[in-house]
């Protein structure tokens, strides 16, 4: 039965759900066959063999499990169960991923309410969903903001690397992939820690309760590495929130087209010199970690004061709106700038807010590899 192993414990509890035992323990004795360690499928099995007949009321019946261990599998069953109950409809897209670069071949999802990991592929800019696995989080639960308190954080991230097998202790499983978190906004918020990682599971688990890490995110190792052959090893962006709106594709390219005029209006403003229009896309809030709002713009008024013409070319645009944090979306592109005593090609990051209705620039900045 060449089945993925999730495919399988959930099709038992099915059966055990519809009181079909013997269909339940065949499946779970194909599954344990296949991945013997898998702790979950191991007692609920255990339970079905010391029951012997009628119908099983709760998970743990049979007492060879501590406590914590037993609620934390009884999440990771509830978590799973949820799958089918919670699926996103065929061709919806998460409402927060809103555009991907063209250099941008996947996005990972991840919803920590579900405990779910969806890695969308990019479809001539449309984003597919092609793959979803299971995966733990942060014991301490989520929205990180200080360094120990065990929680994932919240918000649209990027990979920077890659952390094999070889360089890592056994807990992290068959490798990691790094964040950037803390990212820009999460420093000018004064939140703190580091080291969050998309990675696999300790070698004698085969999965984990839903919070089960110090903050990052765990798969399965073998979810794990079929997700590391997928994506890029550079910059794939992670939007890690509570909960997703998922619009049908009409609705999402309406949404989209409104976000890429709000960039492009505060590009061609520029371009006209006009520098006040230009300066209110930025919010009297704006720092960029050197500057605040008021050096910023009696530099912009300078240097513009002195151009004949400004063209200010976007390529490689990618947009995505925080998942729990409405008011706040950021965009990454290449930005070339020309001007009569000035030419320049470099990627620009920004971060930025709704203030009363209006979508202003709070920070602006160029990310570095490896780096916010």
């Amino acid at each position: 039965m060449n089945l993925d192993q999730e495919t399988l414990l959930l099709a038992s509890l099915g059966d055990l759900q519809q009181n079909q035992m013997t269909g339940a323990m065949d499946k779970l004795r194909a599954l344990l066959k296949e991945q013997p360690d898998f702790k979950l499928a191991q007692l609920i099995y255990a339970d079905l063999m010391a029951a012997q007949v009628g119908t099983i009321s709760s998970m743990g019946n049979n007492d060879q499990t501590d406590q914590k261990a037993l609620q934390g599998l009884i999440s990771e069953a509830r978590a799973r169960m949820s799958v089918d109950r919670y699926k996103p409809k065929s061709d919806t897209i998460p409402g927060s991923l809103l555009q991907m670069s063209p250099n941008q071949k996947h996005v990972i999802v991840v919803d920590t309410n579900l405990s779910r990991l969806y890695l969308f592929e990019n479809h001539e800019g449309v984003p597919k969903l092609i793959r979803d696995y299971y995966v733990s989080y942060g014991r301490g639960g989520v929205d990180k903001r200080v360094r120990g308190d065990l929680k994932t954080p919240l918000g649209v991230y990027f990979t920077t690397g890659r952390l094999t097998d070889e360089q890592l202790p056994p807990r992290y499983g068959s490798g990691a992939l790094p964040i950037n978190y803390p990212n820009a906004w999460d420093q000018r918020l004064g939140n703190t820690g580091s080291g969050i990682w998309v990675h696999g599971s300790p070698k004698d688990t085969f999965s984990r309760a839903p919070q089960a890490s110090e903050g990052c995110l765990s798969l399965s190792n073998n979810h794990f590495t079929e997700l590391d052959r997928i994506v890029d090893l550079g910059e794939t962006p992670v939007l890690i929130g509570t909960g997703f709106e998922w619009l049908d594709e009409a609705n999402w390219k309406q949404k989209q087209k409104a976000f890429n005029q709000v960039v492009d209006s505060w590009r061609k403003d520029w371009e006209s010199r006009n520098t006040e229009t230009y300066l209110s896309h930025y919010s009297e809030e704006f720092n960029n970690g050197e500057i605040g709002f008021k050096r910023f713009a009696d530099h912009k008024r300078r240097v513009n004061s002195n151009k004949s013409f400004i063209n200010v070319d976007i390529e490689n645009l990618s947009i995505y709106q925080h998942p729990d944090n409405p008011d706040l979306f950021i965009a990454t592109f290449t930005q070339n700038y020309k001007s009569d005593n000035y030419s320049n090609s470099s990627v620009k990051r920004q971060y930025w807010i709704n203030e009363a209705g209006r979508w202003r620039i709070a920070y602006e900045g160029e990310p570095q590899k490896g780096k916010p």
